[in-house]
């Protein structure tokens, strides 16, 4: 009965949220937002913490799609449609790409695996809590760190960077017993 309620719910959250959003009422986004409580609340008392987060997360995420395809709007075509740029095999086009590639691909990949070891050494979680933890915040951080050099202008300085913090991540690998 009280997975009902907490469907039911689930499903009073989209109703809120996609009122506040039709009719820009904030009103009822906090509305939504305290049902979403209640019921993450409900189904956590009703399969257990686990399954219940799980649920009450991916339900609304699920559920939302016939909310989006009922309000889909077909735009017209723009009248200056850009041309795809030609390939560039130029010498030092090839020379960067390849360059970023293994820059990205080896060297920021060495420095976060690094730095998720230092970060993840100092936790106070037994052996498999520290792996379990680095298996999920390494390629967070991966990313992250990739990111931040493709996007910046001065790559040469996100490196030194981040290998100076992975250098400082080293003697905790080293030192600190596991």
């Amino acid at each position: 009965m009280l997975s009902i309620t907490a469907g039911g719910l689930s499903l009073v959250v989209l109703v809120a949220v996609y009122r506040s959003w039709r009719a820009q009422v904030s009103r009822y986004l906090y509305l939504g937002i305290v049902f979403w409580l209640v019921s993450t609340v409900c189904w956590s008392y009703a399969q257990g913490w686990e399954f219940g987060l799980l649920y009450a997360l991916c339900i609304p995420a699920l559920l939302v799609w016939p909310f989006i395809a009922f309000n889909q709007v077909q735009l017209p075509q723009p009248k200056n449609v850009p041309q795809p740029r030609r390939f560039d095999f130029s010498r030092g086009a090839v020379i960067a790409n390849v360059t970023n590639y293994l820059v990205v691909m080896v060297i920021l990949l060495v420095i976060s695996v690094l730095i998720t070891l230092g970060v993840c050494a100092l936790l106070p979680f037994t052996i498999a809590g520290k792996l379990a933890t680095a298996t999920i915040f390494l390629p967070v951080l991966w990313g992250l760190i990739v990111y931040h050099y493709l996007a910046s202008s001065h790559k040469f300085k996100v490196i030194g960077k981040y290998a100076v913090l992975a250098a400082l991540c080293i003697p905790i690998l080293v030192f600190l017993p596991m």
